[in-house]
């Protein structure tokens, strides 16, 4: 019998074959990992210690002239009575000055009634406690509207922190609970995919007017955090 020799080809192929044996039973072990997915919430909560909101001052008629003057120096008594309020300027926003037509329907038909010279402030204040006095002090100065009002925590960032930890631990419970069902133990830390961000849910309290009279309670801000984590399997 000759002595077998292999030819190049028959090296190609014999690699080739063995490469794409190599490649199947990798994507099978992918595809069959032995591991546990679970996911895992939870919140942290805290009673918010801020308050953000807009205050609108407006004029209406003809004179453009006068009830720009009078906007501006409402805007400006306003404005230095919260810096002696200790409100902190970085606090305060005074947006451009805005003016349009107003107008009215008069027999079916819309027609032009003067215009509307209005500027908005808006400002953070970093005591809670302050927001009933502020507010009063506001609408007696000629504020005409207060909206946009957000009770927030102001360590928005730690809370969800805290509650992403708690989430994993929830995670890790779940998983153990489910091991031991199939009477395998959890191992370590395949994968962690953050499936949520910090958003608070911020409670609004509703627009005032010059009228208005309220009693604030903000009461608590949830922040929510859930998790995604692939663990291995013993």
């Amino acid at each position: 019998m000759k002595p077998f020799f292999p030819t190049r080809n028959f090296v190609i192929a014999t690699a080739l074959a063995f490469l794409v044996s190599m490649s199947f039973n990798a994507t099978a072990q992918a595809r069959n990992p032995d591991q546990i997915r679970v996911t895992g919430a939870a919140s942290a909560s805290a009673v918010p210690d801020q308050v953000s909101l807009q205050f609108s001052i407006e004029q209406r008629g003809d004179k453009l002239s006068a009830m720009k003057d009078r906007v501006d120096q409402s805007t400006q008594k306003l404005l230095r009575d919260l810096i002696k309020r200790d409100i902190p300027e970085r606090n305060i926003r005074s947006y451009q000055l805005q003016v349009y037509p107003q107008y009215q329907n008069d027999d079916g038909q819309t027609k032009q009634d003067g215009f509307v010279v209005m500027r908005e402030i808006s400002i953070t204040l970093p005591d809670i406690e302050q927001y009933d006095q502020i507010v009063d002090l506001a609408l007696a100065q000629g504020v005409t509207r207060v909206s946009q009002v957000r009770f927030e925590v102001s360590n928005q960032k730690d809370l969800y922190q805290r509650a992403l930890a708690d989430a994993f631990a929830a995670a890790r419970d779940k998983a153990t609970q489910l091991a031991g069902v199939a009477e395998r133990e959890v191992g370590s830390v395949l994968e962690i995919t953050e499936q949520s961000y910090p958003r608070p849910v911020v409670f609004h309290m509703a627009e005032a007017r010059m009228d208005a009279k309220s009693a604030s309670m903000p009461g608590e801000q949830q922040i929510e955090a859930r998790i995604e984590v692939v663990f291995s399997l013993k």
